[in-house]
């Protein structure tokens, strides 16, 4: 007796076969390609949330002061955006001119100088702005006791933190020249916020022995004198 098999059963099998071997490589191509896939969707997502966030920066500006210290109103002020020294943090490396203004166009060049308050040499209180995005941004980590060197067309002059504090935007009473001889520097808060900061990261710094001794002999010109210590 012979017997025979059906002809159709043996191509059958092979293209189920072929089938499983494709599913086979499409599941195996689609198990690597998912941490690529992963990893450049991720990538694009962090590029392009990184522009949202520097065009709602550049959308929102933050007014750090504003409006001049009553004190020194009427106090005639140099041209808005004419250098007026040097600032230095030699901690952080923070090293800058300081402009004349606070206006946003001098604000995104370097650090400017509060309008109305003490300049550079005076025995009063000078009040210095900075974006804290920019120029500031390392204000976040000044501690008491760091240096803060000005130099401007007298010499030079050296001060100490003495301290750190949070105030409201309208607070301008950190700026008033019985607080000198002093530097008060000023910029947003808090530092990661995105669109106009809430509060004003404010630091004090008081002259060394040194500076304080030059600044007794110093004029005031235009500024009331600072009170006695």
């Amino acid at each position: 007796m012979i017997i025979r098999k059906r002809g159709g059963a043996a191509p059958s099998l092979a293209r189920v076969l072929r089938g499983l071997a494709w599913v086979t490589i499409a599941s195996g191509s689609f198990l690597l390609a998912l941490p690529v896939f992963v990893s450049v969707e991720s990538a694009f997502t962090q590029w392009s949330g990184e522009r949202e966030l520097a065009q709602a920066a550049r959308i929102s500006r933050e007014t750090i002061v504003g409006r001049r210290p009553s004190a020194l109103v009427n106090r005639p002020s140099p041209r808005t955006g004419s250098v007026l020294g040097k600032f230095q943090v030699p901690r952080l490396e923070l090293s800058y001119v300081v402009l004349e203004g606070t206006d946003n166009r001098t604000l995104d060049k370097s650090i400017g100088h509060v309008a109305g308050t003490a300049r550079i040499g005076e025995p009063v209180n000078i009040g210095i702005a900075g974006h804290r995005n920019t120029h500031f941004r390392k204000l976040e980590w000044i501690r008491r006791g760091d240096e803060v060197v000005l130099s401007g067309s007298a010499g030079e002059y050296r001060y100490h933190v003495e301290w750190v504090r949070l105030f409201d935007p309208d607070d301008l009473e950190v700026l008033n020249p019985e607080h000198g001889p002093a530097v008060t520097l000023v910029t947003c808060f808090p530092f990661e916020y995105v669109g106009s900061a809430p509060l004003r990261f404010v630091v004090r710094a008081l002259p060394d022995e040194s500076t304080r001794a030059r600044l007794r002999s110093a004029p005031t010109t235009g500024a009331e004198k600072p009170v006695e210590e």
